[in-house]
């Protein structure tokens, strides 16, 4: 009864614990933007190197996917409109003829 006991607790804490990282994905594209906007390095990063500068971020490979390719209706859908600002990497990047 006690194995059942402490296995439903687990279970309980990682549906919490995963729709926590879930909450948390618009969170950390402003992360990646915010610091786009900032480090000029990074956006280097994400254009020679692609998804392999988001690591250490908590995003799922769909957001990646439109970091990466600068997929502004995907990224807008998620964390509302963005000011010139945060747009720094998307613009950058649909400018560029890397494809």
């Amino acid at each position: 009864m006690v194995l059942e006991h402490v296995q439903n607790k687990n279970k309980i804490f990682h549906w919490v614990l995963n729709d926590q990282n879930r909450n948390s994905e618009p969170e950390e594209i402003l992360r990646v933007l915010r610091r786009a906007a900032a480090d000029n390095d990074f956006i280097a990063q994400l254009t020679d190197q692609g998804s392999l500068a988001l690591q250490g971020y908590d995003l799922s490979q769909q957001a990646k996917a439109a970091l990466v390719s600068g997929d502004l209706p995907w990224v807008e859908a998620r964390v509302g409109k963005l000011t010139a600002r945060l747009r720094t990497w998307i613009d950058r990047r649909l400018q560029q003829e890397i494809w």
